[in-house]
């Protein structure tokens, strides 16, 4: 079964005559969110749940747990009156569907289209197959691998010069040799830019 909105809830606790004024003070403290007041009261109004009346320029909102009862005592009638015509209504398209079926022939042309259809869709097959092989030689494929693997090559320049740099300040700083700082760092003596 539905849980009844908090608002509801609210009313059916406080069983009070309560203005919108009240309702937002109070019911923003039993957890209704503020902003959303106005609409589900409108809403509740709206379905019966909650009756409203106005009395000189204030509006006044109630609700008592008999007068839900009922409305919804009300509502489940209506539903439960509908629920054998609804049900008939199944059973007839039920019904027509199985006839439908049983009136469906196996007709010589039907036949041949279906098995034209099975053919055509072995054909699609093999040909989804037959593309996934070439997909590796795909020309979009191949640009877009060479337009990373020169991104790859740039970054690694960049990185080599990096390392040039850093061997060129530690010469400069603490005047050590070349050799002596590829060896402290395992800076292989052939590092170079990629051509």
């Amino acid at each position: 079964m539905k849980k009844e909105p908090v608002c509801l809830q609210f009313f059916m606790k406080k069983k009070e005559v309560l203005n919108l004024k009240q309702l937002e003070r109070d019911g923003s403290r039993a957890g209704i969110v503020l902003q959303t007041i106005k609409d589900v009261l409108e809403s509740l109004v709206d379905d019966n749940l909650v009756e409203s009346d106005k009395i000189g320029s204030a509006n006044f909102y109630w609700s008592l747990p008999s007068r839900t009862y009922q409305t919804l005592s009300i509502k489940t009638e209506e539903y439960n009156k509908q629920i054998p015509k609804i049900k008939a209504e199944k059973d007839e398209l039920l019904a027509s569907i199985t006839l439908a079926k049983k009136e469906k022939q196996e007709t010589p042309e039907r036949l041949e289209k279906l098995e034209k259809i099975n053919s055509l869709k072995k054909v699609y097959g093999d040909k989804i197959k037959e593309n996934e092989k070439y997909a590796k030689n795909d020309p979009v494929k191949l640009e877009i691998l060479e337009k990373r693997a020169a991104n790859f090559k740039d970054e690694a320049n960049k990185w080599t010069d990096n390392v040039f740099v850093c061997k060129q300040w530690m010469r400069n700083k603490y005047d050590i040799e070349e050799k002596r700082i590829n060896e402290m760092y395992s800076i292989p003596e052939e590092l170079d830019n990629l051509p």
